[in-house]
């Protein structure tokens, strides 16, 4: 644990500003894009909702570029530490140092399921509430929205990142992780756009 607390504290310590500001413009514009999709192409809607496009697009500036460049980052060391603690027994030790191999496939699930955990209790919430409230929507009525929503979002989340995620932890370097899951996260953005507007009336 006092290997893995150093590790999370060394991401912070270790702030490269200038990705960071990369990961916030490439996630916010990506998430402009996803939006105008979105609007545009799948609800075919005659006219943009702005304040809708400007609230998706800082959202995802803000939880995909910014919170999410740190989330990234720390995925790696858990699941390492998980896999050092599954190495102290013998029955799961084999297990415990695959985990451990950083690029490895188990590794790269790892992480991928690290991710999918954070999706369903963080990500998706933070979403519907957050843009619910950006762009105007009462407070009970994003909870409420969310309630209908969350298990279609989830598993539609489930059968789209896990194997995005994985492949991201497979292969990418980790510098380039957080560009990479906002480009993919253009082609999610139109999904959870849809699912997250077509209880309020948005989608007909």
């Amino acid at each position: 644990m006092r290997l893995l607390r150093r590790q999370l504290k060394s991401i912070w310590t270790g702030l490269d500003r200038r990705a960071l500001a990369k990961d916030v413009a490439t996630a916010g514009a990506l998430g402009c894009v996803g939006d105008f999709i979105c609007q545009g192409a799948v609800e075919q809607r005659e006219t943009i909702d702005w304040r809708r496009f400007v609230s998706v697009g800082s959202f995802e500036a803000i939880y995909i570029g910014g919170f999410f460049h740190f989330l990234c980052q720390a995925f790696p060391p858990a699941v390492c530490a998980v896999g050092r603690a599954l190495e102290a027994s013998s029955a799961r030790s084999g297990v415990g140092a695959a985990l451990q191999v950083e690029g490895s496939s188990a590794h790269a699930l790892g992480c991928s399921l690290a991710d999918n955990v954070h999706d369903g209790s963080l990500m998706i919430p933070s979403y519907f509430v957050g843009v619910g409230l950006m762009q105007g929507d009462a407070l009970d009525a994003t909870l409420g929205n969310l309630r209908r929503e969350w298990l279609a979002s989830y598993l539609a989340g489930c059968s789209f990142w896990i194997p995005v995620m994985w492949l991201n932890f497979r292969v990418v370097p980790a510098p380039y992780r957080v560009r990479v899951m906002a480009v993919s996260n253009t082609c999610w953005s139109v999904i959870i756009d849809f699912l997250a507007h077509r209880s309020r009336g948005d989608v007909t």
